[in-house]
């Protein structure tokens, strides 16, 4: 009787590890030229943050076009993956250029800003082929931020240091990359070190980016064409409130 007991427990014991292993096996990172191709595919599309706004009608409305593009006037880095990232809302307009690389066991993203970005407004709304910036428009300072892979998602932060603002304060930003979302808290502080802005941003996929798709692309424009006219207004405001790396 003994022995059929220890027999049932040996059977049950087996039949709970192995399910605790094959998860262990399928919880390992893939490949880090992997995760650089599938987080910056994530990244891409046209998201919005209509959701999180309904909920909480005092963040404001966000909208975010990001795509793919292509880099002229130097060599292609092998692995890396460029992003033109266009941001539109009531209060700002916000163009960045992204670059999503391997170091060593993380993606090393890179944000930089435009010498002119007024000259690539609208580009995701063009063909792949036509997506082309010029490395002269590339400010050669960047924020860096380190992603790291978990399952379904990638996360990230540059606390404590952040990334110096041009009003002589910083900015510390948190991000997370999901396949359809992309939620972002940036903490903005001024050159006294007191905390200007604070407010986490929940973006959700609202469509891919249209290959080639004239009709989408227009509707694309469409979404955002309400932040425009901002954009002026943007530039005259005070500085020390511009994201450096903020979703």
């Amino acid at each position: 009787m003994n022995k059929l007991r220890a027999y049932t427990l040996t059977v049950l014991l087996a039949t709970l590890t192995f399910p605790q292993q094959s998860r262990a096996a399928t919880l390992a990172p893939p490949p880090i030229q992997t995760q650089v191709q599938e987080v910056a595919r994530w990244f891409t599309g046209f998201f919005n943050n209509a959701e999180q706004v309904e909920s909480n009608p005092a963040v404001p409305f966000i909208s975010m076009t990001n795509c793919n593009v292509q880099l002229a006037g130097e060599t292609p880095a092998t692995g890396v993956e460029n992003i033109y990232l266009e941001q539109q809302s009531t209060a700002f307009d916000r163009l960045r250029f992204y670059s999503f690389s391997p170091n060593n066991s993380t993606v090393e993203l890179s944000i930089r800003s435009f010498v002119n970005s007024n000259i690539l407004r609208g580009l995701c709304n063009l063909p792949q082929p036509q997506r082309v910036i010029n490395i002269n428009n590339i400010a050669t300072i960047s924020c860096d931020i380190q992603l790291m892979w978990e399952p379904l998602r990638y996360v990230g932060s540059n606390a404590p240091n952040g990334c110096p603002t041009f009003a002589g304060g910083k900015v510390v930003s948190n991000v997370s990359i999901l396949e359809n979302s992309v939620s972002s808290l940036d903490t903005i502080f001024n050159a006294r070190g007191d905390i200007v802005v604070s407010t986490p941003i929940e973006f959700r996929r609202i469509s891919s980016i249209p290959e080639p798709s004239s009709t989408l692309g227009f509707l694309a424009l469409g979404i955002g064409l309400a932040g425009v006219s901002f954009s002026r207004k943007l530039q005259q405001k005070s500085t020390a409130k511009e994201k450096v790396l903020g979703l």
